[in-house]
């Protein structure tokens, strides 16, 4: 598109209490705007949460959060042109545009919240041990349904959008390949996304007995496919507390026709201290 969208996110989190009982409390912090188009229509949310995470038992802990904060959407129509200032086929800038109540930006309260359970399961020696992961979750987004105020009297409102998610890591036994396959799944009033695919991950160092697996470093190669609209290959290099990644959507929907198959790059870059885990590895 000529005026493609730039978005930018940014979260932290940290542990409230004792990080080895068998359960934790957490608070965090979320940022996300983004915007595009020759209006320069944009989304700003800065959202706290706060989460609890209980051990059912020595392979498995149940998570639940909320979320909540303040959002505003902006936009600037100075640069914008109306069917009403085309006089016969010519554009006037000087002509009345006709367009009365818009509204340039506007605040409103998002609330949303969630829960997921994790399976870890680790078998081997310490060196060279194999772990099978499994991780589920469901969300929802606009708990509230916020009203989206672009013109005067508006009454729409911003439908809630539900995320179902899985994923797994499966280690080769005995090898340090693993496959890490995926699965998300949107819906928002009528619009609905559908991703899913798989990367292949080789472990280049293992991690010691007071860390878990998140302290292990590799490399993986991936690719995951949005249905009906691009494919999206993905390299990541883990280097055990920092994560870097990167990704870019390849267009294959019938838009490709206007894009030229061309999508956007994503990067992405983590750090994660989690020497409190509640799951430590097995001697």
């Amino acid at each position: 598109m000529g005026s493609p969208y730039k978005t930018s996110a940014g979260s932290f989190d940290i542990i409230l209490g004792n990080p080895r009982g068998p359960a934790r409390m957490g608070i965090g912090l979320f940022t996300f705007k983004d915007q595009a188009g020759d209006s320069k229509l944009g989304t700003f949310q800065a959202a706290l949460s706060m989460s609890g995470m209980v051990k059912l038992d020595d392979r498995s802990t149940l998570s639940a959060g909320i979320q909540g904060g303040y959002a505003q959407r902006s936009a600037t129509i100075a640069d914008l042109q109306w069917e009403s200032q085309y006089i016969n086929g010519t554009y006037d800038p000087d002509a009345t545009p006709n367009e009365g109540n818009l509204l340039t930006s506007f605040p409103y309260a998002d609330f949303g919240g969630g829960v997921a359970y994790q399976f870890r399961s680790v078998s081997g020696s310490l060196v060279g041990k194999d772990v099978f992961e499994l991780n589920a979750g469901v969300s929802a987004f606009h708990f509230n349904k916020p009203q989206q105020k672009f013109h005067g009297g508006s009454e729409d409102q911003l439908d809630m959008r539900v995320v179902l998610h899985a994923h797994v890591r499966y280690d080769f036994p005995g090898t340090p390949w693993s496959l890490r396959p995926s699965i998300t799944y949107m819906k928002q009033g009528p619009a609905k996304e559908i991703m899913f695919g798989t990367a292949l991950r080789y472990r280049i160092k293992s991690g010691t007995k007071v860390t878990n697996f998140f302290s292990e470093a590799g490399v993986g190669l991936g690719c995951h496919y949005r249905w009906k609209d691009a494919i999206v290959p993905q390299f990541y290099y883990d280097l055990g507390d920092f994560f870097l990644g990167f990704a870019y959507d390849i267009n294959v929907s019938r838009y490709a026709a206007v894009s030229k198959s061309q999508g956007g790059w994503e990067v992405t870059l983590r750090f994660a201290n989690l020497n409190g885990a509640l799951y430590k590895n097995r001697k």
